[in-house]
């Protein structure tokens, strides 16, 4: 695997009674090319009282169950809390460092508060030898 170029994906997903998806990455057919996803953030357009769960998956099928580590096609997870009355919250995001996008890209949201919502997507292009391609679709078919 050689790495190469930096490249951001960003915009805005809209989230209405609950849930929000979003193509991302689109395939492009170069299977010896990919994307390693390095850091994902969301954040509303307005600041208040949001909660949300955003998963980034290379199947847009995949979060049938909001967060499941379990499932090799979800590869990103961003969530934040709003604790209420007692004035606390949770922000957390995280990625599995050990997948690659060489076809579709997908961004959900689930059990959101409705609104807009923005997201970064920091990754890096990777360049993939056959057997590398082979492996990472297996990987995206969710196949252990």
């Amino acid at each position: 695997m050689k790495m190469g170029r930096r490249r951001t994906i960003r915009g805005q997903i809209t989230a209405t009674g609950g849930i929000g998806k979003q193509n991302l990455v689109i395939a492009d057919g170069l299977i010896n090319y990919g994307l390693k996803i390095t850091n994902f953030q969301i954040w509303p357009t307005v600041l208040g009282n949001q909660d949300f769960i955003g998963i980034l998956s290379l199947d847009i099928g995949s979060p049938a169950a909001p967060m499941d580590s379990g499932d090799n096609r979800q590869i990103g997870w961003c969530y934040f809390s709003d604790q209420g009355a007692s004035g606390g919250h949770a922000y957390r995001s995280l990625i599995d460092p050990d997948h690659i996008v060489n076809r579709d890209l997908f961004l959900s949201m689930m059990n959101t508060t409705g609104g807009t919502y923005n997201y970064l997507i920091e990754a890096q292009v990777v360049e993939l030898t056959d057997d590398e391609a082979i492996i990472t679709i297996i990987k995206e078919t969710s196949q252990a």
